[in-house]
């Protein structure tokens, strides 16, 4: 199912706080942190198949076991609520309190790990309640940026290429499900779905201006500074270069594959050409 907004839950901002304050002594996963420049990206898993907190690398889970609520998940009544009370757990595979602040994402497509499991076990679908988060922190999905606000349920194509960015240091918390493909007896999603028009409506849309010509040139005068040495701090710039201006489709990944083949460094190239393969085309076998 593509990116959509769904509906939106009056979160009980008392009780959820006292949650965040018990969440505060979890021991958190940073899994994935691989996907960041900046971070951290580190979750807490509330629900899972075995029932286990385990490791936040979905391919270390015991899939022959029922999913129930974690040891961290039974500490936090509000969220175990919301979480029941949201969605069908029937299909529901993983709960993740995911934190994350003064950071970038790589573009990449999420659960091609996943593909030697079980079709019936796989996760396949992925919904987001934002708990924290603020006015600059994007999500986008090929060329379309977009804000989930706090209380908000969206489905995302977690298949699709995207990216996030969160640009200050305040944290942003959020609520991410992982579901089967098995049929249900009830909807993924409880709420009466709310009539929005297009599926990421007007409100949560950013519209960012067409990047000049000028400030394109400036970024591919960035393949003189690229190096193994500085890759990182070079992507980072592009990715945020994509949520402030509109850089056409592709523009993060194909940008770095034009500063590359024009840096001076011949190992840019194919340690790009290796990474748009992980991110976005092939992880089966990886640990992470």
């Amino acid at each position: 199912m593509r990116t959509q907004y769904v509906a939106a839950v009056e979160l009980d901002r008392d009780r959820l706080a006292e949650d965040l304050d018990r969440a505060e002594e979890f021991r958190y996963s940073e899994a994935y942190s691989n996907y960041l420049i900046g971070g951290p990206w580190k979750s807490a898993m509330l629900w899972a198949t075995g029932g286990d907190s385990g490791t936040g690398l979905l391919t270390t889970y015991a899939y022959d076991r029922a999913p129930d609520f974690t040891e961290y998940g039974r500490r936090l009544p509000y969220l175990g609520e919301l979480i029941t009370n949201t969605v069908d757990v029937s299909r529901l595979q993983f709960v993740r309190l995911a934190v994350f602040s003064d950071s970038v994402i790589v573009p990449h497509r999420d659960f091609l790990e996943l593909t030697d499991l079980p079709e019936d076990a796989r996760s396949a679908h992925r919904v987001h309640i934002p708990l924290i988060t603020h006015e600059e922190c994007f999500f986008s999905e090929d060329n379309t940026v977009y804000r989930m606000r706090a209380g908000e349920i969206w489905y995302f194509d977690a298949a699709r290429i995207h990216a996030v960015a969160s640009l200050v240091a305040a944290p942003r918390i959020h609520l991410i499900f992982d579901f089967t493909d098995r049929p249900g007896d009830r909807p993924l999603i409880v709420p009466e779905r709310e009539p929005v028009g297009d599926r990421i409506p007007d409100h949560s849309a950013v519209r960012r201006p067409a990047l000049p010509d000028s400030h394109r040139d400036d970024l591919l005068r960035l393949a003189d500074l690229l190096t193994m040495d500085t890759f990182r701090e070079v992507f980072s710039i592009v990715i945020k270069t994509h949520f402030r201006w509109d850089g056409g489709e592709n523009f993060a990944w194909d940008t770095m594959f034009a500063l590359a083949r024009a840096c001076p460094d011949p190992a840019v190239l194919p340690h790009t050409r290796e990474l748009f393969q992980y991110y976005t085309l092939d992880r089966t076998g990886s640990k992470e």
